[in-house]
């Protein structure tokens, strides 16, 4: 039996992480991983610069016996400590700070005795601990725990963090995990950017709140959870986020309106084309009729806007845009509540007639379309690159926005994909089971008071270059622009917007500090290489180009982005499978191999786009068996082997052998972990796990901790040469060895 702090400490550094979320472990080793999360919750109330987190965790104990467990929290940088409260049920528990130093003081001899790197990432963690009385065989205990603590400001910005990611080596998934922060403050609150989690749900509520919500079933959390925001007193907060170590640096620009102010709304001048077509009879016209009277009944006095039914032909209710007064209003809305589901799809013509009802040439108002069908083009113009270079050279002078909503599952989602992405517009995906009207009165609603318009950035003081998205989208009220991008040079400079509003011409400047290295916010730069790879994945559906994939592949393994293309991304240098006791080499070169992954798939395509491409018959009901692929045994059909190699199952191996840790990405190749910037003929300093050498050099490099964590078999690339970390190697170095090692560019 160890004693409860040995056995604490040792078992939440089980993990490569900078933090953690809160772990219940027993200390007896008889009974390895016997408790299980069934339920995570999550509140935090955030006001002004203090927020108070409420965590209530369920553990179940998975072992036929009792069991006591030992209860262990990472505490945040910052934490007010002194508040820390831990109940279990009705009962008070008694808790425990081990401060870093304390930590410290132990982790060596640990390492040393256990030959265990995956002490070394929380050696200096302030930690919470508490002992939980007996859980009974399949009984559950209930942990809540409530902290304070004052927000870090990072640069222009407040972050909160949250603890999610789990102790890799004693975690199970867990069964429902929920978070909602709830932030409100006293000046109107402006960017609120989740930086860790692009998936969770934003809600405004007035000038100064804002509620993030984000929930998932059956995971191991991967990633802490990061929250930016900024409140302004000005007409439009910008503020920019920068990283850099070596080369070239980040930078994240986040603008927002100010809600307090209310700058004034743009005119819209508004074409719905409706899709009326066979396909949508029944419970799917109906919706669709509510949706499209509730858009038409949300216009603002000073829009203009017209209606387009459409199947074979296009059929418009008014001559041209018209004014929103009542009688347009009701008459567009007696005339969709009429309406019969029947006929062919005619996309082309449609789209063409709608075109046509916007002046040539700049208008002081939002032109946009709201494109809705759940099919493809069946009457007409069928060719989708003939469609999309019709609209472009209609489109071309008058600049119009198009908006997409697809409905069902075969809704060719490369056409509408590229048709907004050309035209400044969303396109948005609505299955069949959800509620159409809610998605597309939602929808609406986002982009019914448009603020800024035609915006272009510029850049002083530095070079700015590969910026995403190239087409900045308009700025709507209640919501935020996120533009990515690369610069070089440092010092003072600014970053300047140019955009359209109702009143003027807006100049939005913002002064920067461009620093030569800033390691903070390392989430920035793989944001920016999955903006990078969506452009380049969008531009690679258009035409196939060698070039092209080439830098997918490259930054896809730099920056450890799985995308929808996972062809590009597997190498058989770092990926095997066993299927029937046979090594498949899994090479995917030549296909498109689309694949849905919990994390950066929605960035890069999105994940109802991978799904859809897959039912129009990409690869049918699974993915073909990989090229090169031997038959497996006797008996065995092909289409057994072929399901061992679906997208999905490729995207879960993928995931195995990548990890992204800070700004690094890490490939499993064999039983040895490398870094990803390691070029084959860099010097390689080869230093033995655990030995002296190789404890000083994580105090002459205590950087590298969160890395060796890895495993006791690693490579890391360092500026001047390359260490690896292994079972052989030297177990001293000479001083010229050691200057290579700690030099920094």
């Amino acid at each position: 039996m160890r004693t409860p702090v040995l056995v604490g400490i040792l078992l939440m550094s089980l993990a490569p992480v900078v933090m953690a979320q809160g772990v219940l472990i027993a200390p007896d080793d008889r009974h390895p991983q016997p408790f299980q999360v069934k339920q995570h919750l999550v509140t935090v109330s955030v006001r002004d610069g203090v927020a108070e987190t409420n965590i209530e965790q369920t553990f179940v104990n998975t072992a036929d016996v009792p069991l006591e467990g030992e209860y262990w929290f990472p505490v945040p940088e910052g934490a007010a400590v002194t508040r820390f409260t831990l109940t279990i049920g009705d009962r008070a528990i008694q808790a425990r700070l081990l401060s870093k130093e304390e930590a410290r003081r132990i982790y060596e001899n640990i390492v040393r005795r256990r030959r265990d790197p995956a002490l070394l990432e929380f050696a200096e963690r302030n930690l919470l601990h508490a002992r939980v009385f007996p859980i009974p065989p399949k009984g559950e205990r209930r942990i809540h725990l409530r902290y304070t603590e004052t927000l870090r400001r990072e640069g222009e910005v407040n972050r909160y963090l949250l603890p999610l990611r789990a102790v890799r080596a004693i975690a199970k998934p867990l069964g429902y995990l929920r978070v909602r922060v709830e932030i409100a403050t006293s000046n109107p609150l402006t960017n609120v950017y989740c930086a860790s989690h692009p998936e969770a749900t934003v809600k405004r509520d007035g000038a100064s709140r804002a509620v993030i919500e984000w929930s998932a079933e059956n995971i191991i959390p991967e990633r802490d959870l990061q929250i930016y925001y900024s409140t302004s007193s000005e007409k439009y907060d910008l503020r920019v986020l920068t990283y850099r170590t070596t080369g070239d640096g980040y930078f994240v620009l986040l603008l927002a309106p100010n809600g307090g102010q209310k700058p004034p709304a743009m005119p819209k001048q508004v074409v719905f084309v409706f899709d009326r077509t066979g396909s949508m009879a029944g419970d799917k016209i109906k919706q669709a009729k509510e949706a499209l009277t509730y858009c038409v009944r949300s216009l603002k006095p000073e829009d203009r806007f017209n209606v387009i039914l459409f199947n074979e032909q296009p059929q418009k209710l008014f001559d041209g845009l018209v004014p929103v007064t009542r009688e347009n209003v009701e008459k567009a809305v007696r005339e969709v509540e009429a309406l019969t589901a029947q006929g062919g799809t005619n996309i082309a013509d449609a789209l063409r007639e709608a075109l046509r009802l916007f002046p040539d040439g700049e208008a002081n108002a939002l032109q946009a379309i709201v494109f809705l069908t759940d099919g493809l083009p069946t009457v007409g113009e069928t060719d989708p690159q003939r469609i999309l270079n019709a609209v472009n050279e209609m489109n071309s002078s008058r600049r119009v926005r198009i908006f997409s909503f697809g409905v069902g599952y075969d809704v060719n989602v490369h056409l509408l994909d590229r048709l907004c992405a050309q035209n400044r517009g969303i396109s948005s995906y609505v299955r069949p089971e959800e509620n159409l009207e809610a998605r597309v009165s939602a929808f609406y609603n986002a982009i019914n008071v448009p603020i800024l318009a035609d915006l272009k950035l510029f850049c002083e003081g530095v070079e700015a270059y590969d910026i995403y998205p190239r087409d900045i989208p308009d700025l709507f009220a209640g919501d935020q622009i996120v533009v990515t991008g690369r610069y070089r040079g440092s010092g003072r400079g600014a970053l300047v917007l140019e955009a359209m509003s109702r009143q003027q011409r807006e100049r939005i400047r913002h002064v920067v500090d461009f620093p030569e290295r800033a390691e903070s916010m390392d989430f920035i730069p793989r944001l920016w290489a999955v903006r990078k790879i969506g452009y380049l994945i969008d531009d690679l559906r258009l035409r196939h180009n060698q070039e092209v994939i080439d830098e997918i592949v490259r930054l896809a393994k730099e920056y450890g982005v799985v995308t929808e293309f996972t062809s590009f991304l597997i190498d058989e240098d770092m990926i095997t499978a066993q299927a029937n006791e046979d090594i498949v080499l899994l090479r995917a070169r030549d296909s498109l191999a689309v694949v849905e992954l919990s994390t950066g798939a929605a960035a890069v395509g999105g994940s109802v786009q991978a799904q859809t491409l897959q039912r129009q018959g990409i690869f049918g009901a699974a993915a073909p068996p990989p090229p090169g692929a031997r038959a497996g045994k006797a008996g065995q059909s092909q289409e057994s082997l072929a399901l061992a190699y679906t997208p999905s199952a490729v995207a879960e191996r993928a995931q195995q052998v990548v990890r992204n840790i800070g700004t690094r990405t890490f490939y499993q190749q064999g039983r040895q972990w490398v870094d990803s910037r390691y070029q084959r003929g860099q010097q390689v300093i080869a230093i033995q796990a655990f030995s002296e050498a190789y404890f000083a050099l994580l105090r002459r490099r205590p950087e590298l901790r969160q890395y060796l964590s890895l495993g006791d078999n690693v490579l890391i690339q360092l500026d001047l040469v390359a260490v690896q970390v292994g079972a052989q190697g030297k177990t001293s170095l000479t001083e010229a060895e050691w200057g290579l090692i700690e030099a920094r560019l």
